[in-house]
């Protein structure tokens, strides 16, 4: 059986949250007849959570891997993904998160197109919509954006450019912003469909230290991408680490999350100054 796409969803600590995301993937408007989809669901915490994996609609077809330990990272889990994947293209989902209904088939469509897929991202407390995150020029995304919009994005691959995720925090972007620079321009994002990223109690951004580990894992990328003469992806971790010393001076007298500070910055127009080295 010929399979198009690869879903990845590391899974550590999710049981309250994986049925949900998957849930999502069922509630798709799929048009795509042919389609063949694969979820693999790789299991970081080496719990058992078959009995929670809902029935699959036709074309969704689940499959469980273990990685070689526990609370290995996301970065390691979504390595052990690739391997695994069947498909021509790889997409992601993290298991406490949500797509809507019609972001299969947009996202689809453009990576067929491209090569490359990428969505808004919009953040959710609850049911409330806490911000929404896309590119600064209308319905395009750039690699500037990755900078200056300093929340995670979730693309559809083509499965031989994907590159093996760094074991780091923000591993997930630096994937994203070296797709992005290997495309060398602006991507088209989906209209009216979007990644939807759930805040939770334990969120690792609201764990202590994040900011200073996060800072240290933009350092290590920055000096990564000098190394390799990658400007342009070291000057989007230069802009990251700017963001996150404001966070910090910001979260002294507000004591709030990281994405409320964001939608704060957004409504001030607080944009960073154009880096150069």
């Amino acid at each position: 059986m010929k399979i198009n796409l690869s879903i990845i969803i590391p899974v550590y600590n999710a049981k309250e949250t994986l049925a949900r995301s998957l849930e999502s993937i069922n509630n798709q408007i799929m048009t795509l007849k042919n389609l063949k989809v694969e979820i693999i669901i790789v299991v970081d915490d080496g719990k058992n959570y078959k009995n929670i994996i809902p029935t699959m609609k036709k074309n969704f077809f689940i499959k469980i891997v273990k990685t070689n330990g526990n609370k290995t990272g996301p970065g390691n889990a979504r390595n052990f993904g690739i391997k695994e994947a069947k498909g021509q293209f790889i997409g992601y989902l993290d298991a406490d998160d949500e797509w809507s209904e019609n972001y299969l088939k947009n996202m689809y469509k453009i990576v067929k197109k491209f090569g490359l897929a990428l969505s808004e991202t919009r953040v959710y407390d609850g049911k409330k919509l806490i911000d929404q995150f896309k590119g600064n020029n209308k319905n395009y995304l750039s690699l500037k954006d990755i900078g200056e919009i300093p929340c995670s994005f979730h693309p559809f691959v083509k499965k031989k450019n994907q590159i093996k995720f760094e074991n780091l925090s923000s591993q997930d972007v630096y994937n994203t912003a070296y797709l992005l620079n290997k495309k060398n321009k602006k991507l088209q994002i989906t209209k009216d469909a979007y990644y939807k990223m759930n805040l939770q109690t334990k969120s690792v951004t609201t764990e202590e230290g994040f900011s200073h580990k996060v800072n240290l894992a933009y350092k290590k990328y920055q000096i990564k991408s000098l190394k390799l003469r990658n400007i342009k992806i070291a000057r989007v971790f230069a802009v990251r680490r700017i963001i996150n010393k404001k966070f910090l001076e910001w979260n002294k007298n507000n004591n709030k999350s990281f994405y409320k500070f964001l939608r704060w910055r957004n409504k001030n127009n607080e944009r960073e100054k154009s880096v150069h080295f």
